[in-house]
C-alpha cells in the first residue's frame, strides 16, 4: 500500500517530544526546601505557630519527615526563618512599586504602603505569622524587624540627600521610620482583614494617608 507524501511529510514536521533537562542535585535540594517553607507558612497562617508540626508540614510538602531535618536543625528553626525570608519577598515587591511610582517623595511613600497591602493580598497568612511571630518565633522576628528597619531607613536616607525630608537629625529620621512602619503595619491590621481572611482596603485609607504627609489634615 502506498504511503500518502501529505501524510509523511506533515509527520515528518511533528516536534519530537522535549524532555526537560534533569535538576541537579543541588537544584533538588533547593526545590525540597522550598517546598517545607511554603507549607510552614501556610500551615502557620492557616493553625498558627503552635499548630505547625512537623509532620504536618512534611505532609503539606510531600516531603519525609526525617528528610526535614537535611534542612532544617529543629521545628524552632524553620519557624524562626519563615519571617526573614517573607521579609525578602515583601522588600521586593515593594522595591519594584516604588520604582514604578513618580519622582516625588510622597508618591513614593504611597506605593510603599499600597505595596505592602498589594503584598499582603498575595501573601494573606503574613498577618498571622507576624502578629504571633514575637511570642512564637522571637528571633525571626527580631530579623523581620530588623530587615523592615533597614529597608525603611535606606529609604528616608535617600529622600534625606535629596533635599525631600525637613528633618534631618538621625535621631528624629529613626523616630519618623519607627512611626512610618507602625503605621503600615496597624492600618494593616484595621482595615485589611475581616474575620480572619484578607480584604482589600478601601482607596480612602491610601489617600488619608497621603493626605496626612502631604499637611493636609490640620487646619
Amino acid at each position: 500500500m502506498a504511503t500518502n507524501p501529505t501524510t509523511a511529510t506533515a509527520a515528518s514536521r511533528l516536534p519530537r517530544e522535549v524532555r526537560k533537562p534533569r535538576l541537579s542535585r543541588a537544584e533538588k535540594a533547593e526545590a525540597t526546601r522550598a517546598r517545607l517553607f511554603e507549607a510552614a507558612i501556610e500551615i502557620v497562617g492557616e493553625l498558627g505557630y503552635a499548630g505547625a508540626s512537623v509532620a504536618l508540614i512534611t505532609a503539606r510538602a510531600n516531603v519525609a519527615q526525617g528528610t526535614f531535618y537535611n534542612y532544617f536543625e529543629s521545628r524552632q528553626d524553620l519557624l524562626d526563618q519563615l519571617l526573614p525570608s517573607i521579609s525578602e519577598r515583601l522588600h521586593e515587591l515593594i522595591r519594584q512599586r516604588v520604582m514604578e511610582a513618580p519622582d516625588d517623595p510622597i508618591e513614593r511613600e504611597k506605593a510603599r504602603l499600597a505595596g505592602f497591602f498589594e503584598f499582603l493580598e498575595k501573601e494573606p497568612h503574613l498577618f498571622k505569622i507576624l502578629s504571633e511571630g514575637s511570642v512564637q518565633a522571637p528571633r525571626g522576628f527580631r530579623a523581620h524587624l530588623e530587615k523592615q528597619s533597614a529597608s525603611y531607613r535606606r529609604a528616608l536616607e535617600y529622600e534625606r540627600r535629596r533635599g525631600n525630608l525637613l528633618i534631618d537629625d538621625p535621631l528624629e529620621i529613626d523616630i519618623l521610620m519607627q512611626m512610618l512602619i507602625s503605621t503600615r503595619e496597624y492600618l494593616s491590621g484595621r482595615f485589611c482583614y475581616e474575620d480572619g481572611d484578607f480584604v482589600r482596603p478601601a482607596p480612602g485609607v491610601v489617600d488619608t494617608y497621603v493626605k496626612l504627609l502631604r499637611g493636609k489634615v490640620f487646619k
